[in-house]
């Protein structure tokens, strides 16, 4: 783990009317201004269109009232532009506040590191076993490694405790040797990490389907392609017709498998239309940005149920009924190979996840969350 920078929270404005602001995409945009001297060359810098860009700038100064760019009339997408007193104030508030909680935050979760890593006393002077894990967030924002991680304290003695993070983020962490486990959904990335030697032991756990999602609108009609056809097809379909795409830009499992099929579409990246969904983005976010922007975006299925937009926002591509196995969405644990081998760690970070893959975990997962009318999240892997 990164000791100096914990880069996994972000910031929102949020307004009387309920609408929020994300103010890191907000505030990156106005820094990228200051130093470009426009707006399209700092958009273009953050992998973002022009219009988004703009969008962003104009809905903020409407609904905080103030003025942020003083804009420079000239070329083809407005000339120049540069902060007013206001935006450079509002800027230097930012920054301030987001040092303060880097530095706040970066604590708490060194503390949290180092407090796992010395262990609890349990009655009778012995010390408690204990597990760290990195994990993907969407087992964690079901509520169902909480399920998982009590249930095999109270059967095995061994407190397993989870950080939550991107699978990017996650396989960083495993590199650098501070968590025990790591709990992800990014295949060729997992190949990596296991060839590299950083991972020892690893299984697949349990799997949920990728959803090419977008509004009933449908601007570029993939409605009219036949769900046979493939997803590159509909890929490339969103290209042609300069819709919206929003991407999660953060190295997640997610955006991997976005970079991927674009590649197999044979789309390069100045023809997506795409607005990044922010520094450390969530699936539930997209789909904010995609209603919000009547846009496309892909999510894995149990975060699209558990969406306020999963009536808002249709299914393109990934039902279950569909045999295209490239939406499967596949999530693995690995134990980590530490930097200085704790063999007794590593052997009971290989017995967590084959108790995961076993009866008691397999009834877990293939049950949650046991509630009338809703299915599993998650289906067992075979």
């Amino acid at each position: 783990m990164n000791k100096n920078k914990w880069d996994g929270f972000q910031l929102y404005i949020q307004l009387k009317n309920k609408k929020q602001i994300s103010t890191d995409k907000l505030f990156s945009l106005l820094e990228n201004i200051e130093k470009e001297g426009s707006i399209s060359k700092a958009a273009s810098d953050m992998k973002i269109s022009y219009r988004y860009a703009w969008g962003l700038i104009k809905d903020t100064e409407e609904l905080l009232g103030i003025k942020l760019l003083d804009k420079k009339v000239g070329g083809s997408e407005g000339g120049g532009a540069t902060l007013t007193k206001e935006g450079r104030e509002m800027l230097n508030h930012y920054q301030a506040i987001r040092d303060s909680v880097d530095i706040q935050l970066t604590a708490l979760i060194q503390n949290k590191v180092e407090e796992v890593g010395k262990g609890q006393e349990v009655e009778g002077g012995d010390s408690l076993k204990y597990l760290l894990m990195a994990s993907s967030m969407e087992p964690i924002d079901t509520g169902l490694l909480d399920v998982l991680e009590k249930e095999y304290f109270m059967k095995m003695g061994t407190l397993v405790r989870h950080i939550a993070v991107g699978s990017g983020k996650a396989l960083q962490i495993g590199r650098s040797g501070d968590v025990d486990i790591v709990f992800v959904h990014s295949p060729d990335e997992e190949k990596d990490f296991m060839t590299q030697g950083f991972g020892g032991y690893r299984r697949d756990i349990m799997a949920n389907r990728y959803y090419l999602v977008g509004p009933e609108s449908d601007p570029a009609g993939l409605r009219h392609i036949k769900v046979d056809a493939g997803i590159q097809v509909f890929f490339r379909q969103i290209s042609l017709t300069d819709s919206f795409f929003i991407s999660r830009g953060d190295n997640s499992g997610t955006h991997k498998k976005e970079l991927e099929l674009w590649h197999e579409a044979g789309i390069p990246t100045e023809e997506r239309n795409t607005i990044v969904g922010g520094r450390i983005a969530s699936n539930m976010e997209c789909l904010d940005i995609a209603f919000e922007k009547s846009g496309y975006t892909l999510v894995d299925s149990t975060s699209y149920k558990l969406s306020e937009h999963n009536d808002s926002l249709r299914v393109y591509a990934g039902n279950k009924d569909e045999l295209d196995s490239k939406l499967d969405n596949i999530f693995s644990a690995i134990a980590v190979r530490r930097h200085s081998q704790d063999l007794g760690k590593y052997r009971e970070a290989i017995e967590f996840i084959d108790w995961m893959c076993g009866f008691d975990g397999r009834r877990i997962i293939e049950g949650y969350p046991n509630k009338e009318g809703l299915e599993p999240y998650f289906h067992l892997i075979d």
